[in-house]
């Protein structure tokens, strides 16, 4: 049995109950009404919803579009009627269930999972469904909304009041056709009803952003095709309220400069969410990023039009787009209730003190001049026709995978000057591996645990055919000139050098452009090692390297094309390395200020930011430091507008560390559970 689901507390007050609260007693005789709740991956929530309603509505539809948690069991168990129905989208998949489904009352309300209703909005209900039907006017009834965010009512920042129509006539409502924030239509009068329903989505922070970043993108089609022209039949038009958010939202927010800021202002200020105490700063600033989603994707999908020169951008469900609700992100979660640390194949003796590994040997002024021709060389893709004049390098190349479709092809293009080219992939569903065995790669499957583990078991169990190896991802590319330094510094097996990895600068690739500033170019991680001497310990949303010597450093880079996939897989990305991150800085340990002192004196870069980042974790207003710092200290403003969107999205990153971490101390501190840190798996 589930034990969350047995000490679910009873929601059915204008505030919650506390648990162990008796269900309110069921009404004799019909109600006239019946509910349709749609689903998906909500077992957290549905228990709330359910006992809101199945004491007194003659039956409760639970439209489930095949959710893998326990949401299907629950529905039964506590006596809904469950119906499976694939995912349609927001808009498609209720009209869908008001359509099929065999309902007979007069009244219908349309509830969803993570929303409940009070017995005092049951009463009013019935009372309404129980007049005779032809002796009402109106066809369909507004209900205000209370929502809570981190366990406390939201009742500033312009959520509340807040009016939905819910509660309509069966027959005469449906969904307006929309990809998200859709709104009902009614044929007839519609009236605001007095009492509240409460909504509560108790799926943590990770949920939240992820909704509103699949949110965002759908509000940006939707924008978009209102600028073409591109216009949907609607049977009347929608509440006056409702019509002119839409209006503002359209034409007046899209033309203010800093997207995002006006919002927190709105919200926080004139709206009064400062008056809700921190959750209301906080939900302020995690929603400002939403226009700011919005315009940045709006921007992609005007690039992708210009380039394709047609209008597929904004056709119906894209790959990775409308997922269902509860869907947290495409791409898999590393499971960090299970991170293992790297295990050294030397095995320690016991009581073996760690040692931190010495300092990357410095390259010298004469290598740093060979290599620094046309500033950093020839820092293009490297391609197939590039192996006539390039060397050949004694690596092997392995490229890490997990639904690569996009960018497989060409970054084993980018691999053709290696003999021994091998792809470790963490169970694709998109054809990735078919893709990597056409062109030539060996191709070896193995269950994301988490990043260090992967890269280790890439070392220890691939079949390599040099003791070197370069570790590469996916949205990766080498460059001729990184190439050619590999070969001037791996001889016979050996690194010329004498060292044992070497730390490899990427360079940041963002809207067409090299973001060379605002990414804090360079920006070193270990990438070419030898496998008999380096392993990886996870760190954070990554890893970092554990080696048996002396660490060296490549001046040549790589390219890193980081939002290949598009920018809602970034955010998603981002969202995922944001929980880890707030988990990583939860579980730091103190450090002695003398440590501290000789990490940030360190000649060794990545030394250097590793402890500037932990320091961080306790700075007030981080994300707009961060800002600042990558703007003006790191000449962010040089980039153009690419700079300028890429800080902005680092600023939220940071956000997104800081409001983590700030509720899972909080939740420690309690014992609560919102101290726990949910992991999400793939399949």
């Amino acid at each position: 049995m589930n034990t969350a689901l047995a000490n679910t507390p009873i929601v059915t007050g204008e505030t919650p109950r506390p648990a162990g609260t008796p269900d309110p007693p069921r009404r004799s005789g019909p109600s006239n009404i019946e509910v349709l709740i749609p689903t998906f991956n909500e077992e957290l929530n549905l228990p709330f919803a359910l006992r809101s309603v199945v004491s007194w509505a003659d039956a409760v539809y639970v439209v489930d579009s095949e959710s893998t948690d326990r949401t299907q069991e629950i529905a039964r168990r506590m006596g809904a009627k469950l119906v499976v129905q694939p995912w349609l989208g927001y808009a498609k998949q209720k009209n869908w269930a008001l359509e099929n489904l065999p309902l007979k009352a007069d009244w219908i309300f349309i509830l969803d999972a993570d929303e409940s209703i009070t017995p005092e909005l049951r009463d009013e209900l019935i009372e309404i469904a129980q007049r005779p039907v032809a002796g009402i006017v109106e066809s369909g009834f507004y209900v205000n909304r209370l929502t809570y965010f981190m366990g406390k009512p939201i009742r500033h920042c312009g959520f509340f009041p807040s009016y939905n129509l819910r509660f309509f006539k069966r027959g005469r409502a449906w969904y307006e056709d929309r990809e998200v924030h859709e709104h009902m239509v009614v044929e007839g009068e519609t009236r605001r009803l007095r009492h509240i329903m409460l909504h509560e989505d108790r799926r943590g922070l990770e949920h939240f952003i992820a909704k509103h970043n699949r949110y965002s993108t759908l509000e940006a089609r939707e924008l978009l095709r209102d600028r073409m022209g591109v216009k949907r039949g609607q049977a009347r038009v929608l509440e006056r309220g409702i019509a002119l958010r839409r209006w503002l939202k359209y034409h007046v927010q899209p033309r203010l400069p800093v997207p995002g800021f006006w919002r927190f202002m709105y919200m926080y200020f004139v709206r009064l969410g400062f008056l809700d105490g921190i959750p209301g700063f906080r939900f302020s600033l995690l929603l400002s990023t939403y226009d700011f989603f919005i315009s940045l994707k709006l921007a992609e999908l005007k690039q992708l039009i210009a380039e394709s020169r047609t209008e597929a951008a904004i056709a119906p469900a894209p790959r990775g787009l409308a997922r269902p609700e509860g869907t947290v992100a495409p791409e898999a979660q590393p499971d960090v209730t299970e991170v293992q640390p790297a295990t050294d194949r030397r095995a320690p003796s016991a009581g073996r003190v760690a040692v931190p590994p010495p300092p990357p040997v410095p390259v010298t002024r004469a290598v740093r001049a060979k290599w620094r021709h046309d500033d950093l060389g020839d820092r293009r893709p490297f391609v197939a026709d590039d192996a006539a004049t390039c060397p050949h390098p004694p690596i092997s190349v392995i490229i890490l995978t997990y639904n690569e479709r996009d960018n497989i092809a060409p970054c084993i293009e980018s691999c053709r000057w290696s003999d021994d080219i091998h792809v470790l992939d963490s169970g694709s569903t998109d054809g990735t591996r078919d893709i990597a065995e056409s062109l030539g790669a060996k191709v070896y499957v193995n269950p994301f645990k988490s990043f260090g583990q992967q890269r280790n078991w890439a070392i220890d169990n691939i079949p390599v055919k040099h003791r070197w190896q370069f570790q590469v991802d996916a949205d990766e590319r080498f460059t001729p000139a990184l190439v050619r330094e590999m070969a001037d510094r791996i001889s016979d097996g050996r690194s010329i050098d004498n060292v044992v990895c070497y730390q490899c600068p990427s360079m940041m690739m963002f809207m067409d452009r090299w973001v060379r500033h605002a990414a804090e170019y360079p920006v070193y991680q270990v990438r070419l090692l030898d496998k008999e001497r380096c392993r990886f310990e996870d760190y954070g949303h990554g890893q970092r390297e554990v080696p048996d010597g002396p660490t060296g450093v490549l001046e040549m880079p790589y390219l890193h094309y980081s939002f290949s996939k598009g920018l809602e897989e970034w955010f998603d990305k981002h969202n995922r390395y944001s929980t880890l991150e707030a988990t990583q800085a939860l579980a730091e340990p103190p450090v002695e200020l003398r440590r501290a002192v000789a990490d940030l004196l360190s000649g060794d870069s990545v030394r250097r930011r590793r402890r500037l980042k932990a320091l961080s974790y306790g700075m007030p207003a981080k994300s707009t430091v961060v800002m600042l710092y990558m703007m003006l200290l790191r000449l962010g403003f040089l980039d153009g507008k690419a700079g300028w969107n890429y800080a902005r999205m680092r600023a939220i990153y940071e956000a997104m560390i800081a409001v983590k971490l700030s509720v899972y101390r909080d939740g420690a501190r309690r014992g609560s559970g919102e101290g726990r840190i949910t992991s999400h798996r793939r399949g």
